[in-house]
């Protein structure tokens, strides 16, 4: 309505038919409408979904249906990526010659895992087992995403929070006195209600709000002012703990509205996020330790069927020339079935090269850290197996074989720097050193709730009282205000409030047994931490003191080698003249040739996997691949410098004292190994 030209909103009460006209209460049921559809479109101005109305207002569910029935009736997606082709075994003889090779190095085979590397693949079928434990390229994301422990969660309880209500009330009731109601008996009343509320966390542990209370009453009392009214207050609000739960420290560590024992601040979020950093670490280098050591594993596979193919290939000569002996020289007979049976061991032991026994093969953490070699499958059993780490086709009709050689030259680590880099790389050790961090800050935080709850709290409120919500202009001669808002601008009527607030446990039990507590988890994590660091300087030093093993024992196979091939070759050599020749001593050098062979390209292996244990208990693994980890949205990612990094060279590792060469040239000039 329009009243000396301004515009009133007189909101009277459709309930009291004898003070008011039937339209003055449309009126306030429809500015109660309107206060309730804006108090609604505050509160889903935040909802992103246009999805939400229908899936809690409109009860839609749609989508939760067509969940349950797939979990009623389950079926799995099959993911194009699981597909293989048949593999070829031994029965195919002629499929294994036709068998296409590519030959790669370990940098090649780093770049594609790293590239495959969505999921951090681990041997022992922990990913059918215990799918949970699994680390993927999500891991890190998920950590910072989480809605209760990261650090934007934390945050999160600093955020200004808006709150609205609006509340209509229709009282009748009958009063033993009427004055107690006013006068009116029965009593009939309309009360419309109207909050809004801004309030917001301080970093110190303050809390400071700001809030509009409008209040309509509509009544039949007699003696009221007006017969509908309208009382609003604006105050400010400041509340601020003095002891518990106050200060700048605490509420970093522990977060406003914490209790004892439950500790999720900032600083705390902040560290379960670098913890969790520090694990995608550990497993990214434990899923390069163990591609690396599938790949010599592989390598090893290869030069055993290569050694054992000679020695068939050897076998069957001798065989062939015994047998074309006279047959009637029943020596000559059983040196033929000597010559027969040991051609067959050798055949046996090819066959056995070519397609391998199933096992787990080197991984990280058996016997050591990064792995001893194990060297126990045959050639397309490892390869499967280095192709399932790295996330390619089980089988695609070639075959993987490696084109690195393990270094030869003798590398000398510098115990001093060795064990300081150990000491202070170990992502173990800065995971510990974070969690000795984070108990020091919660024992912190457990010694805030050994103090008493004293809270002061400062508040100051405007009040307006009018006939209206919104008028400028005074009724009955100007004596009385004619609107809330417009009695509330005048500043006429303040006021303030300044107390305090005070509670203690008495005896402070659980406070005391928090700050024992921690103090007990702090003590563990040290001591934890001072046993991590003797584990790695032990592990370390067993790696340093294989390598020097690996590398003598590659010295002693070579020496033993050369030996029994020259004593291979003198028999061969007298059996080529028409000597006499014991077959017993012929069949042995080829025995004795294959097993020095076999030996020493396992020695090779084992020092090429003794070295990288090294650098892995150093901490060095990854720096050594030039393989770096970085943070970007929405994942964590692992990537590899543009240009690939050197071969090992005498003189260039971290540390190294000196090294020198002792195999010669001749030793890696012996082409791959082949299925055919």
């Amino acid at each position: 309505m329009r009243n000396n030209g301004v515009y009133t909103f007189p909101m009277r009460s459709r309930s009291v038919e004898r003070a008011t006209s039937p339209n003055n209460g449309v009126r306030a049921l429809t500015l109660g409408v309107c206060a309730a559809v804006a108090l609604l479109a505050v509160g889903f101005c935040g909802c992103r979904s246009r999805e939400v109305w229908h899936e809690t207002a409109g009860d839609d569910t749609a989508q939760i249906d067509h969940i349950s029935r797939r979990i009623d009736y389950p079926t799995a997606e099959i993911h194009p990526a699981a597909y293989a082709e048949a593999p070829v075994t031994i029965r195919h003889e002629a499929d294994l010659d036709a068998i296409q090779y590519r030959d790669s190095t370990l940098d090649e085979i780093l770049q594609i895992a790293l590239h495959n590397s969505e999921v951090l693949r681990e041997l022992g079928g922990t990913i059918l087992r215990n799918p949970a434990s699994i680390r993927s390229r999500f891991t890190n994301s998920l950590a910072v995403t989480n809605p209760r422990f990261s650090p934007e969660a934390a945050l999160s309880a600093f955020d200004a929070q808006l709150g609205a209500s609006a509340f209509f009330n229709n009282n009748r009731q009958l009063a033993n006195n009427p004055f107690f109601s006013g006068g009116a008996n029965p009593f009939i009343q309309d009360l419309h209600e109207y909050t809004v509320e801004l309030s917001k966390n301080t970093a110190t542990g303050s809390t400071l709000a700001l809030r509009s209370v409008s209040t309509f009453d509509g009544n039949n009392a007699p003696s009221n002012t007006f017969p509908n009214a309208w009382q609003t207050y604006l105050e400010g609000e400041i509340r601020k703990p003095m002891l518990q739960g106050g200060g700048l420290q605490f509420n970093r560590i522990a977060g406003p509205g914490s209790s004892v024992g439950v500790y999720n601040g900032v600083l705390i979020a902040k560290v379960n996020s670098d913890m969790s950093q520090t694990d995608f670490e550990v497993a990214v280098r434990n899923y390069v330790n163990d591609v690396t050591n599938a790949y010599w594993d592989l390598y090893f596979a290869y030069r055993d069927l290569d050694a054992r193919s000679q020695a068939m290939k050897r076998a069957l000569e001798s065989w062939n020339r015994i047998s074309a002996r006279e047959k009637s020289d029943i020596e000559t007979g059983a040196s033929e079935a000597l010559a027969r049976e040991q051609y067959y061991r050798f055949k046996a032991a090819v066959d056995e090269a070519i397609s391998g026994r199933v096992t787990q093969g080197t991984r990280t953490g058996n016997g050591s850290t990064g792995g001893t070699l194990e060297a126990a499958g045959g050639v397309q059993t490892t390869e499967r197996r280095l192709r399932l780490l790295i996330g390619i086709k089980i089988t695609d009709g070639e075959l993987i074989r490696p084109k690195d050689e393990p270094t030869e030259a003798d590398i000398i680590f510098d115990w001093y720097n060795v064990q300081q880099d150990a000491l202070m790389l170990r992502s173990e050790l800065r995971r510990q050193q974070m969690l000795i961090r984070k108990r020091e800050m919660e024992l912190l935080a457990a010694r805030n709730f050994l103090n008493p709850r004293l809270d002061a709290v400062a508040r100051y409120r405007f009040r307006g009282f009018g006939n209206d919500l919104i008028n400028t202009d005074g009724i009955n001669g100007g004596t009385a205000p004619a609107s809330a808002l417009g009695n509330l601008a005048n500043g006429d009527f303040q006021e303030w409030l300044l107390g305090f607030e005070y509670e203690v446990p008495l005896g402070y039990r659980k406070g005391y047994l928090a700050v024992q507590n921690a103090e007990l988890q702090l003590a563990r994590e040290r001591i934890i931490q001072r046993e991590q660091q003797r584990e790695i300087v032990h592990n370390l030093s067993n790696t340093i003191a294989d390598a020097a093993r690996a590398y003598k024992a590659c010295q002693n196979s070579l020496n033993r080698f050369w030996a029994a091939r020259e004593l291979l070759d003198a028999y061969d050599a007298q059996d080529a003249n028409d000597m006499d020749v014991d077959v017993d001593h012929l069949l042995d050098a080829q025995r004795r040739v294959v097993e020095a062979e076999i030996r020493y390209y396992r020695s090779r292996a084992e020092y090429a996997v003794a070295l990288k244990n090294v650098h892995l208990e150093k901490g060095s693994l990854l720096s050594y691949h030039n393989l770096h980890i970085f943070d970007h949205q929405p994942h964590t990612s692992v990537s590899t410098t543009e240009e690939l990094p050197p071969t090992e060279e005498p003189g260039t590792d971290d540390g190294d004292a000196g090294r020198q060469d002792v195999a010669p040239a001749e030793a890696n000039e012996t082409e791959p190994a082949s299925l055919n």
